[in-house]
């Protein structure tokens, strides 16, 4: 089992943020670092307490933190799905720098450059150079369309003499949401780190500048799983969730591996979504009485499909532009298992060049193989070893290679329900393939461009900007419950140029009107939390063209103002309010392409509302009830289903009043201080979440309830009963 804490890398704390960025931008969330590390070192073993290479993304996912019993009887609400990747560099037959002071050139008949392994990165150097966030949200007023909404901008020396320069490009648009472009340029500068000092060699000697690297590659080395929320929840033994859930032997295995478009695009995908334990699994312990639906009720913990696409190449030394940007070597082997030189293969024990003769790194990266003569046919944490070379490189010569981290789902509504119509995996793989044709075509349009001497990898069309809304409770009395959406005329005010400078989206002319969303979908953090938005699953509610934009005006607000009557007393709600141009003009991409015939553009999730509910408004009759009562854990009519599924309500309160519950013996176990809340809003309804005062879930049983008016001019109390059925 893997449990040592291999936290920090060579020289540098894992968490420093000036070498690694978060992206949070789309629906697909990943560290980056600046030695070519993509995740998190720490995300097996629960090492992280906020893992990336997160799908979706949301604020307020729960991952088990501190080793793997932690993660032993508890439960995850997010799927982390990259368990390491990172980029090397294998090189045969070199120079390399020696020892200080002279750094004389030393034959090397391998030399390797790794990131993505166990140990840290090898071959880069002590200090890494600051990594750039840039942020360029398409509401911003300084929007620049021809750049992506998020990128990072960074580069690092190697031990080859190579310095590689990576920008990562990220979008919040429909459509764009689910991927991250790697855009890798990898330059013989001559700049050498010094194996023995980790240090960049000062001056380096000409042998070591003059030389031609006459057989390189470039390796891209990732584990993938999309299977870590599903087995911590379903299991309760360490060896069933070991390696921070991602599976490291046989028995553990989930996943399997899809191969398509001539091997540009690969993935992997559960062996059921997620819906069960799976056979293989059922050797380890399983939470008595399907505790995960307690937590998250049908829905499919692990229904995702992630992994990589492969977008453009340099040519091979002579050789034509490529008809595919596949790559040269293609390696699939599960993290145990394989077979690799006649001997078994444990990727495991590939994670350091200073202790592994380095040719063994250069072989695996130079092999291809699927280990099909094995059976590989998925069932198994995978990695995915994508190599392009070998390429010959003088000095000054450099190599372009472009991928993308990309993710695919079917739709959260059919997750979130069971799946109940079998669309899983289908759906799911369908979804990924559509992302990876938008992901290429982002690549058509933006490769060749430079944007201030910056050479692009990728341009996309952009929606209106999303409005800024918010949600409010707009109930009064107890008859009706209303929820009011409104937003601002970001999008009717904003102008967006294309690639060659001229308009593409007026939106006092280009706009055609705005569709409002409505996601109940909440996801479970912990007994003594309420359940946090995920906002996966959205609901169309209404659809406002144009020529009804005045309706909706409200010009005391001077905003837009939207009566949700559809909702539910007790229920929460989030919103998002998009703006859409249903007949995009043509568009000319960064690159010079033009672009006809667009589809509908429709602003992103990104401005979303906080979650509100449907209240009653105070009363003054004291004619109070508890809803539901009896409560019934579980039961859709008899609680308030998973979003919150230990609210007890108390209806028909005046303003302000203070509600007291005890237990049939008389105990006071928790006391409520009802009033308006903190942005005055009023409300006759009081919540509880069957916790008592110190934070503790009551157990099942008859409870009393005293209600005191602490309203002027309503001196009144109420006492009444309320079961718990659990």
């Amino acid at each position: 089992m893997m449990g040592f804490s291999v936290f920090c890398f060579r020289g540098e704390a894992f968490g420093q943020s000036k070498i690694e960025k978060e992206h949070q931008r789309g629906r697909l969330w990943e560290t980056v670092r600046n030695d070519g590390w993509v995740g998190s070192l720490g995300a097996w073993d629960f090492l992280v307490a906020t893992p990336l290479g997160l799908f979706p993304g949301f604020p307020g996912y729960v991952h088990p933190f501190g080793n793997e019993n932690e993660a032993v009887n508890t439960f995850s609400n997010a799927n982390m799905h990259n368990f390491r990747s990172g980029v090397w560099i294998v090189v045969k037959d070199m120079q390399i720098a020696g020892g200080p002071p002279t750094y004389n050139p030393m034959a090397a008949p391998y030399e390797v450059y790794t990131s993505g392994l166990q140990e840290g990165t090898y071959g880069g150097a002590n200090g890494l150079q600051p990594l750039t966030l840039r942020q360029n949200f398409v509401e911003s007023p300084t929007f620049d369309p021809r750049l992506p909404e998020e990128m990072t901008d960074g580069f690092w020396y190697t031990n080859t003499g190579i310095r590689v320069t990576r920008r990562s490009y990220v979008w919040s648009f429909p459509g764009y949401q689910d991927f991250i472009i790697y855009d890798y340029v990898f330059k013989f500068t001559g700049e050498f780190i010094a194996n023995s000092t980790r240090e960049l060699v000062p001056n380096p000697p000409a042998a070591l500048t003059s030389q031609t690297l006459s057989n390189v590659h470039f390796t891209f080395h990732s584990g993938i799983s999309v299977s870590t929320k599903s087995p911590i929840n379903f299991h309760c033994e360490v060896f069933a969730i070991a390696a921070g859930a991602f599976g490291w032997q046989p028995a553990q295995y989930h996943d399997y591996y899809h191969r398509y478009d001539n091997d540009e695009l690969l993935f992997s995908t559960n062996y059921n979504g997620g819906r069960e334990p799976t056979p293989n699994n059922l050797v380890y312990c399983v939470k008595p009485n399907k505790a995960w639906k307690q937590k998250f009720g049908e829905e499919l913990l692990s229904p995702a499909a992630f992994g990589w696409l492969a977008l453009y190449a340099s040519p091979l030394p002579g050789q034509p532009p490529r008809n595919s940007p596949k790559p040269d070597i293609l390696r699939i082997d599960s993290h145990k298992g394989g077979q690799f030189q006649g001997a078994p293969l444990d990727l495991e024990s590939f994670r350091d060049p200073s202790n592994m003769s380095k040719s063994k790194f250069y072989n695996l990266a130079t092999t291809p193989d699927t280990q099909a003569v094995l059976g590989n046919n998925g069932d198994r944490l995978n990695f995915y070893t994508l190599t392009y070379g070998p390429y010959r490189l003088a000095l000054g010569d450099s190599v372009r290679i472009i991928l993308a981290e990309i993710a695919g789902v079917m739709d959260y509504s059919e997750v979130n329900a069971g799946d109940p119509k079998g669309y899983f995996p289908d759906s799911t793989i369908a979804a990924i393939r559509r992302n990876a044709e938008l992901a290429r075509n982002a690549v058509r349009w933006g490769r060749g461009a430079t944007v201030n001497g910056m050479a692009l990898a990728a341009d996309v069309p952009e929606p209106p900007p999303g409005p800024k809304a918010d949600a409010v409770n707009l109930s009064k009395g107890s008859e009706k419950a209303v929820i009011g959406v409104t937003w601002d005329k970001t999008a009717e005010t904003s102008t967006l140029k294309d690639g060659a400078g001229a308009t593409f989206y007026d939106g006092a002319r280009d706009l055609d009107g705005y569709r409002i969303y409505r996601s109940t979908d909440f996801q479970y953090a912990s007994d003594t939390q309420p359940p946090v938005f995920r906002g996966a699953a959205w609901k169309l509610v209404a659809d406002i063209p144009k020529s009804r934009f005045s309706e909706f005006w409200d010009p005391g607000l001077t905003k837009y103002k939207f009566l949700d009557t559809t909702v539910v007393f007790g229920f929460r709600y989030g919103y998002y309010v998009s703006a859409y141009n249903a007949a995009p003009r043509p568009w000319t991409s960064a690159n010079g392409t033009v672009v006809n015939n667009l589809p509908d553009l429709e602003s992103g999730s990104y401005n979303r509302t906080d979650p509100t509910s449907a209240a009653p408004g105070p009363v003054s009759s004291f004619d109070i009830f508890a809803v539901p009562n009896p409560f019934v854990f579980g039961d859709p009519n008899r609680s308030f289903g998973m979003a919150d599924p230990y609210l007890i309500e108390f209806r028909n309160l005046p303003e302000r009043c203070t509600i007291r519950i005890y237990t049939i013996v008389g105990d006071l176990i928790a006391t409520i201080d009802h009033g308006p809340d903190a942005r005055g809003n009023l409300s006759g309804r009081g919540v509880w979440n069957q916790k008592s005062d110190s934070g503790l879930l009551v157990a099942p049983g008859l409870y009393i309830y005293q209600i005191d008016s602490k309203t002027p001019g309503i001196d009144k109390s109420f006492t009444g009963k309320l079961m718990i059925v659990r």
